[in-house]
């Protein structure tokens, strides 16, 4: 839809953009978007809606309802839905997102609708990945519901928007994640409640097979006086992960590093877990640094 002039902000009777519009079914948002900018535009030229919608059939063969076009001229809603309207704002709840989408949430395309999706078998998880995503698309709560395992709680919300904004390469995307440090607390509890762990012994890892993504964790922990270790190479490419009672074969290399006990309070206070399992194991490794100070 590139060479479609601007989005016919500048409409002129006598010059219309000219195109082939798809079918209903495969209507992208970018093409709804032209027909509610041209709505505008004949509103703007004292169309009545009736007329607006004859005008619209006529040039490209769709005939939009008048509660459309209502919507539409009052502001109710735009193409991009009714309240999942998208704002990039610079917000800690915007980087949580950013930080869940590096590590266990996917972006899934299917059907013409731009999915944001997370599965846990932490139902506190996936709540605390729902309110910040209602947050930043002004939503009501969206429904849970268990997969075919039966231990695992999935969402999907769909916003075209979002979907793109978090498409973006990570370098893009560190201006929210390091607006202040609210914001690069919020990124990093949302990837360490992604791709963290904490051992029975104590440290507190996280895995990964991006080796920069893993060293940009590493640097703004460091910010926050956080001293880590590693990367390390721990499973590699092709071996077996046994994950959920499915057996996967690894097609990259995974590393991990290693928050050092020093800095296992720091951590907590400025990080720290929503999944409260994690966090239940980071208290008792804190009480265990203790016991050894003591000692």
């Amino acid at each position: 839809m590139e060479a479609q002039g601007s989005r016919l902000d500048s409409y002129a009777a006598s010059k219309r953009d000219v195109f082939v519009l798809p079918s209903r079914k495969q209507r992208t948002l970018e093409v709804q978007e032209v027909l509610y900018a041209e709505a505008l535009a004949l509103r703007k030229k004292s169309f009545t809606y009736s007329g607006i919608i004859a005008e619209i059939e006529l040039l490209h063969g769709v005939r939009l309802s008048k509660s459309t076009i209502s919507d539409w001229i009052n502001h109710k809603h735009t193409p991009a839905g009714r309240a999942h309207v998208f704002s990039p704002k610079r917000r800690p709840e915007l980087a949580y997102i950013i930080g869940v989408e590096t590590g266990d949430a996917s972006l899934n395309f299917k059907r013409y609708n731009y999915r944001i999706r997370l599965k846990s078998i932490d139902k506190d998880f996936v709540q605390e990945f729902d309110l910040c995503l209602s947050s930043v698309l002004n939503t009501a709560r969206h429904r849970l519901w268990k997969g075919s395992c039966g231990n695992e709680f999935h969402l999907e919300v769909s916003s075209y928007a979002l979907y793109r904004f978090l498409r973006r390469p990570l370098r893009d995307l560190m201006p929210w994640i390091e607006s202040d440090l609210k914001c690069v607390s919020a990124f990093l509890r949302g990837f360490f409640d992604s791709e963290g762990s904490v051992g029975k012994d104590g440290p507190v890892t996280a895995s990964n097979t991006n080796l920069d993504l893993l060293r940009y964790v590493q640097g703004l922990l460091e910010r926050l006086g956080i001293a880590t270790t590693g990367p390390r190479l721990g499973k590699r490419k092709g071996t077996l992960l046994v994950r959920r009672g499915r057996t996967y074969v690894r097609n990259a290399d995974c590393y991990s590093i290693y928050v050092r006990k020093a800095g296992l309070e720091t951590f907590q206070r400025y990080v720290g877990f929503t999944i409260r399992r994690k966090g239940r194991r980071l208290e008792h490794a804190l009480v265990d640094v203790e016991n050894n100070r003591a000692v």
